[in-house]
């Protein structure tokens, strides 16, 4: 599982707040090309509502992403910058890699397609061409 965790620390009427939720990245990255609905996942965790004065300082606040899991290990930049893009273009990668792994296996009895670089490439071509009609 591809979990991050993001906080938006923030102050309002004197008082310092720190909501933070933990992010299936699996899931949101499949409905969101970018973070611009954090403030609102946030939020709505947090029992902010989203017409209030906390909203409003919430959304000009900085995001802070920490304790990835998994693959999203490698896509934090730093604390402030996770590679939403790189990280679907990887899962997207792996998950065209189980499927045709699996079909290798299963008819031609090959383990590791990364050993038979054409048959791998002509998978992968197979793959898009099934998509695409």
């Amino acid at each position: 599982m591809n979990k991050i965790t993001v906080t938006i620390p923030f102050s309002f009427k004197g008082k310092d707040y720190k909501p933070s939720i933990n992010l299936d990245l699996d899931q949101f990255s499949q409905t969101n090309g970018d973070f611009s609905r954090l403030f609102h996942h946030v939020a709505t965790q947090n029992g902010i509502d989203n017409y209030s004065y906390e909203y409003e300082v919430l959304e000009s606040s900085p995001i802070f992403f920490s304790q990835p899991t998994g693959l999203a290990k490698d896509f934090l930049i730093n604390e402030h910058n996770f590679d939403l893009s790189g990280f679907k273009e990887k899962t997207q990668e792996n998950e065209i890699m189980d499927v045709i792994q699996t079909i290798a296996k299963k008819q031609l009895d090959i383990e590791d397609l990364e050993n038979n670089k054409k048959l791998k490439q002509a998978l992968i071509d197979a793959y898009h061409a099934g998509k695409s009609s």
